[in-house]
């Protein structure tokens, strides 16, 4: 539908204006050929106006759902209707006719029903009240049958609930804790369990784990994404739709035997829906006809599911509440404890290449800023360094008398002045806005205030201490004074950090 459909809205509720492969009159509008997307499930491709119980305020709502049509691809249109639901729902349980009858006091009582009654989240809640408020503008411009403009004075969805973000939601996705993220997995590859219902979110789990994907990447596999030649790393291939060049493109991404294995089972366990569809999509279900799962219901369903059947519980003895964008966020922390460069990888290679190179040179730098934030300013923050006992202070008088909820956005709060600059050891937090460190490479001496580590960096640090007593001892014996002295520097000043963050581990 082109946008020209704008400027000839029906104006009677019989109209035979076709809609996809429906009329404007139907109750249902099958949108079909207007979604490219051949895997969505045909029951997510429909809008549905037969439970809508006042004729006038059916006719409105599809006008203006008619307009959203000229205006936004057809799944946005879904989702505006989505949030229109609720107040159909509204207006039926209060005998609201037509949405010429709403008034300021209406929205008002509406945002209060959403939050009593529904129990929706602030983010929810902002989308329902705003689709009403865009109805109502558009219907004052189109002069459908809609209030003035008066009604939204006070009562607009910014008004009430702000910027929308739930409370309890911050920007940045805290990773998994090592104990909860070890349990996860081993009950995802668990091969034995394979044949019960959740073979979709196990190698959904494997998959983003391994790779740092999205979880709407992940689902986007296809049969025959996965290659593994001779003389080269297996890798599987994924449709990444945020890139810098902003259109969505294939990417090669290294699979390890985990993901290698979660593929082929996927390949085998969806072989008889992809034969019976004609998609070629690696997650597939039937539900009211056979598509890729919904992005949306992802956390909130399958995996809260798969959480409450192993019964994995967080340190407050909780269901742990997982979220399906903690596995990139504790994907970047193992990268960083590998010693992966990802700074300077992301610096270099911030254009998206179809080149072969693993995933996670997509990866932001506020997630990478995130993990180093939690690591040393968080208040139980294990830390050594030149400045640790200062940071340590100045946290405690912060976070004192703070309650639990409240630490993140205090994190949140303390990172913004600060600089994390990532090294193989720990982090450098200079600031570089301010011109080239002085101290050239002198956090690799481990003496530069500048410098702090954190015990997870613990198990490196004691190896490199060990590599340099043997290249102490090694020019000791050739005689090599000057090359003895420079190791020896270094080494008088990481024993001590080594020894306070095991101080630090042990108590």
């Amino acid at each position: 539908m082109s946008n020209e459909a704008i400027f000839r809205i029906p104006q009677t509720a019989d109209s035979d204006m076709i809609i996809g492969n429906s009329q404007f009159r139907d109750d249902i509008w099958d949108l079909s050929p207007l979604i490219t997307q051949k895997s969505q499930s045909p029951s997510r491709k429909k809008l549905k106006f037969h439970n809508i119980h006042s004729p006038q305020l059916k006719f409105t709502v599809k006008q203006f759902m008619y307009y959203k049509l000229g205006q936004v691809k057809a799944q946005t249109a879904i989702v505006t209707m989505n949030s229109l639901v609720y107040f159909m729902r509204y207006c039926k349980n209060n005998n609201i006719p037509s949405v010429d009858k709403i008034t300021t006091q209406t929205l008002l009582n509406f945002a209060i029903w959403l939050r009593s009654e529904c129990g929706t989240g602030k983010k929810t809640s902002y989308m329902a009240s705003f689709a009403v408020e865009d109805m109502i503008r558009v219907g004052q411009i189109k002069c459908w049958l809609v209030p003035d403009s008066d009604v939204l004075t006070g009562a607009t969805a910014k008004e009430i609930w702000g910027s929308g973000k739930d409370e309890n939601t911050t920007k940045n996705v805290k990773p998994i804790p090592d104990d909860v993220f070890d349990e996860i997995m081993r009950r995802a590859i668990d091969y034995k369990a394979y044949n019960d219902t959740d073979i979709l979110t196990k190698c959904g789990i494997i998959i983003q784990s391994q790779t740092g994907l999205r979880i709407s990447e992940v689902l986007s596999i296809k049969s025959g994404c996965l290659h593994q030649p001779s003389d080269f790393p297996a890798y599987f291939e994924v449709l990444l739709s945020k890139t810098v060049k902003g259109e969505p493109v294939i990417h090669k991404v290294f699979a390890n035997e985990l993901v290698i294995g979660a593929i082929q089972k996927l390949e085998q366990s969806t072989a008889a829906l992809r034969e019976e569809s004609g998609l070629l999509e690696l997650f597939l279900t039937r539900n009211k006809g056979i598509g890729v799962p919904s992005t949306l219901n992802w956390s909130t369903h399958r995996l809260r599911t798969f959480i409450r059947r192993c019964n994995i519980r967080g340190a407050d003895g909780e269901l742990y509440p997982l979220k399906s964008h903690q596995f990139r966020a504790t994907f970047v922390k193992q990268l960083i404890m590998r010693k992966i460069p990802i700074a300077y990888v992301m610096k270099q290679f911030a254009h998206v290449s179809v080149e072969m190179t693993c995933h996670y040179l997509t990866l932001q730098e506020n997630e990478v800023k995130d993990i180093y934030s939690r690591l040393i300013l968080s208040p139980n923050a294990k830390i050594a360094g030149i400045r640790a006992e200062e940071i340590k202070q100045k946290t405690a008088a912060v976070f004192r008398g703070k309650a639990e909820r409240d630490i993140d956005s205090v994190i949140a709060e303390l990172s913004e002045s600060l600089s994390f600059n990532p090294l193989p050891g720990g982090v450098c937090l200079y600031d570089y806005r301010r011109g080239n460190c002085s101290n050239g490479d002198g956090c690799f001496f481990y003496n530069c205030p500048n410098y702090i580590t954190e015990s997870s960096f613990l198990p490196m640090l004691k190896k490199e201490l060990g590599l340099m007593e043997q290249e102490m001892e090694r020019t000791k014996q050739l005689g090599y004074e000057r090359q003895w002295q420079i190791q020896y520097s270094r080494y008088q000043h990481l024993r001590p950090l080594v020894a306070e963050l095991e101080g630090e581990a042990n108590g």
